[in-house]
């Protein structure tokens, strides 16, 4: 599925009023990081040379996992659970305008709870979001998308992904470097919490890092 998407300040300006603090559905709640200059490479924020904007995966927005009891989750109530998995992006600028071309890959996997008898073919459409944020981090545009996902019988995982281009307007050649497209999922209170106990229990069986004896 291709979208061109036309994102500026002026579409899906977020209230200003919203707060940090205020976060239940909205990303501009999140303390995002400014881009500040040297920011390295990783498999999820991938930096552009030149005038384009930097791409980044929300990690506690990545996942979305639907639950038959979604206040006290557990693996043998899930429904189904998917993830963004990965992206591919490249970029163009013109005099006022910056075109990205983004193919987002998600992977999706059904739960105990997904599938009433073997025949049936469950589907699913996972909310998810694609906003825009300047260098201080402040969320400047919204949108919210859907991955759309059917499980055929005898199928619990399947991949789907989709390309979008978004035309950004800029009004000099470097405000294009200036921003940060951020993806994530939209989720419910109970999703984000049950996504932030998750991210603190990985880094808590993580293997301390080991210090180097210097010869």
């Amino acid at each position: 599925m291709k979208k061109l998407i036309l994102l500026s300040t002026a579409l899906l300006t977020l209230s200003a009023c919203k707060t940090m603090e205020a976060l239940v559905e909205d990303v501009d709640s999140f303390n995002l990081p400014a881009m500040l200059p040297g920011h390295e490479s990783t498999a999820d924020a991938l930096v552009h040379e030149g005038q384009c904007p930097q791409i980044q995966i929300m990690e506690e927005l990545r996942s979305y996992d639907d639950f038959a009891d979604q206040v006290d989750p557990s693996e043998s109530t899930l429904i189904s659970r998917v993830n963004i998995a990965r992206f591919n992006t490249s970029c163009n600028q013109d005099v006022r305008s910056v075109t990205v071309d983004l193919k987002i890959n998600f992977e999706g996997m059904l739960g105990p709870r997904g599938r009433g008898s073997a025949s049936d073919k469950p589907f699913f459409s996972y909310p998810f979001f694609v906003a825009i944020a300047d260098t201080n981090g402040k969320i400047l545009s919204k949108e919210i998308f859907a991955a759309s996902i059917t499980y055929p019988p005898g199928a619990n995982r399947q991949n789907y992904s989709e390309n979008m281009r978004f035309i950004l307007p800029v009004e000099n050649r470097d405000q294009g470097a200036r921003q940060k497209i951020l993806l994530g999922f939209q989720l419910s209170p109970d999703q984000l919490e049950y996504n932030r106990k998750r991210i603190e229990l990985k880094k808590e069986q993580e293997p301390p890092v080991m210090a180097k004896k210097i010869p």
